[in-house]
């Protein structure tokens, strides 16, 4: 192939047929730019690998120019030109404008329990559409900075740099993955399955629930018993069991995971949660009631029975016992988990755990 046209002018630096304009973004794998057909005045995302040709971040961009040949979904950005010369590799596709999920979870974050389900189902629909190609793709990098959201709230997924096929197994020599979003067994040299990508969508979902970015120290995203009273059990069930360090606890796919999130009904949970609160509240107020009465027969010498003595110690307990209840709720104390009547913290936004 003859060397690229590289050339700069007053109205910026020119490759081939395109005018770059501004750097959109770096990674690993390489720089972004947003560049502009100097003909047809259409603007493109382009990707450029600078290096050896046959170096590692050259033959990547090669692949990921493969693989979105393949991916005809309009979910995912199609490629426009790929070109290279002895000194760097050029990979042109469509420009998704918008702003990434990282920057809107990072504005709106904790979010709604409904609002953060929508989004997690277009994720993962993305994702299962990847895990049903033939031949299968793991993406390997799924993290909120990799996918737009558009004007009408439409999820696009980005740079297919560490995607791999299943040609027998998901095996790659390199680690690849971003700490805290990846799964345990995808930092470690070796074979990988499709629910490491399993992993890493439960972590978004955790981080659009708590705010809590799992690529910030300590690397981990909270697990379900750190979200608070306001999510609803199911989600809280499912990212324990995503976020599992055993992979076969976990989904097994894309599509797994999809039908898991179908099933979770966030606002009746929370209604029947919030009911249950409030029956608690008037039982409380009624033993009150119970006890202030028994309280003035006993100051007015009314003849007190067994009986009474019995309900008078009974409605004290019961308070007491009540009062306990009612901090333990209350936002920033304790939760209390029924089964074996164990007591876990709960974090809230208001005890400065949130960033």
């Amino acid at each position: 192939m003859a060397e690229m046209d590289i050339k700069s002018d007053g109205s910026g630096i020119e490759i081939g047929r395109y005018r770059l304009i501004r750097k959109l973004g770096e990674g690993g794998m390489g720089a972004v730019w947003l560049a502009e057909h100097t003909q047809l005045h259409t603007r493109f995302a382009m990707k450029m690998a600078m290096g050896e040709k046959d170096g590692v971040l050259r033959r990547c961009l090669r692949t990921e120019a493969e693989r979105m040949k393949l991916l005809k979904d309009r979910r995912i950005p199609y490629p426009v030109d790929f070109f290279e010369d002895e000194d760097c590799s050029v990979l042109v596709m469509e420009y998704v404008e918008g702003i990434t999920l990282e920057e809107y979870i990072r504005r709106n974050a904790p979010l709604d329990e409904e609002e953060a389900l929508a989004l997690m189902k277009k994720l993962c629909d993305i994702v299962a559409f990847l895990h049903n190609c033939r031949p299968r793709i793991l993406y390997r990098d799924i993290k909120p900075s990799n996918f737009v959201i558009s004007g009408n709230k439409e999820l696009r997924l980005l740079d297919f740099g560490t995607a791999l096929t299943d040609n027998g197994a998901f095996k790659e020599s390199q680690i690849c993955g971003t700490r805290g979003y990846a799964a345990p067994e995808q930092l470690m040299k070796g074979a990988v399955r499709a629910d490491a990508d399993v992993y890493a969508m439960a972590a978004v979902y955790s981080y659009m629930l708590s705010a809590v970015d799992p690529a910030a120290p300590p690397f981990h995203p909270l697990c379900g018993e750190e979200l608070g009273r306001m999510v609803s059990r199911s989600s809280k069930k499912l990212i324990d069991a995503c976020l599992s360090a055993d992979a076969s606890k976990r989904p097994a796919n894309g599509t797994a995971l999809l039908e898991r999130l179908d099933k979770i009904k966030p606002g009746r949970e929370i209604l029947l949660n919030a009911a249950e609160e409030h029956m608690y509240q008037i039982l409380m107020w009624a033993q009150v009631a119970v006890l202030c009465m028994l309280l003035w027969l006993r100051h007015m010498n009314t003849p007190a029975a067994g009986a009474e003595l019995f309900a008078y110690s009974a409605a004290l307990l019961s308070l007491i016992w009540g009062m306990v209840r009612d901090e333990l709720f209350h936002d920033g104390g304790f939760v209390l988990q029924r089964s074996w009547n164990i007591i876990l913290t709960e974090k809230d936004s208001n005890s400065g755990y949130f960033i």
